[in-house]
């Protein structure tokens, strides 16, 4: 749902702006997504395009988008100059303090595999320190299930363990829905027993039977940071990778 409510932001916007936003599904196997699309072909013969905006691509499709010599701008980490991201740094901090605001003297993490790489370890690790909480390794989960099934397990897994967080911070949304799911199966007391922070998104909030606190980005921020980059390419400006906020919003008590 994030990523298709990011595509009619970025479309709506675009012509808000005064251009012709032609979208393009990439829906071929990895090993040929590295290549051009035939659909981009087509479309850039007919004379339209003059830039491109991506997003759900990996680092080496990045390469035929070099190619065609037009600017580009990407959702995507990685520190390249025409590259959008997520500050989740800011999340991992932001989060942390408000669980030790909230009382919890330890927490957990469940997160994608892709944000549990080592600068992410290394960062939780410095907050945890600085903030006086802990955090085990056997807390921070991530798994390469679909999301919600993930969250579903990952939780059930956690509660499994003999010794547990008093605070939990769980990302993205899809896998949010599970770990709401398995406190709701196991009947796991919120706030008593366990104190959450979930993501959602700032157009699609969601509501859950539990208090808790959120991190919220929004795609209509994400959108028009893109079309922002790809106006600073068309005019030359330099520029660095744009880092947007994942904000934390309070919930109950």
């Amino acid at each position: 749902m994030f990523y298709l409510n990011l595509l009619w932001a970025l479309m709506s916007q675009g012509q808000s702006r005064g251009y012709e936003m032609v979208p393009l599904i990439e829906q071929r196997p990895n090993a040929m997504a590295v290549l051009r699309p035939s659909d981009f072909d087509r479309v850039q013969a007919q004379g339209r395009v003059d830039g491109i905006v991506s997003f759900m691509i990996y680092e080496l499709v990045s390469q035929w988008m070099d190619e065609t010599g037009l600017p580009w701008t990407a959702l995507m980490g990685g520190g390249r100059d025409n590259y959008v991201d997520l500050d989740y740094g800011g999340m991992i901090r932001s989060s942390l303090a408000c669980l030790a605001e909230r009382g919890c003297r330890s927490a957990g993490l469940i997160l994608p595999v892709n944000k549990t790489q080592s600068t992410i370890l290394e960062l939780i690790d410095e907050e945890a320190a600085r903030l006086g909480i802990e955090v085990k390794y056997e807390w921070i989960l991530a798994t390469r299930q679909s999301q919600e099934e993930g969250g579903y397990n990952d939780m059930c897994a956690l509660w499994r363990l003999k010794d547990r967080p008093e605070g939990l911070v769980v990302y993205p949304d899809r896998t949010a829905r599970g770990v709401v799911s398995a406190i709701l199966e196991k009947q796991i007391r919120v706030p008593e027993d366990l104190r959450l922070i979930l993501h959602r998104n700032a157009e699609s909030p969601y509501m859950v039977p539990m208090p808790c606190d959120w991190i919220e980005v929004s795609v209509g921020a994400i959108a028009s940071s893109l079309l922002d980059s790809l106006e600073d390419r068309w005019a030359g400006r330099k520029q660095r990778q744009r880092s947007l906020p994942i904000n934390l919003v309070r919930g109950g008590v």
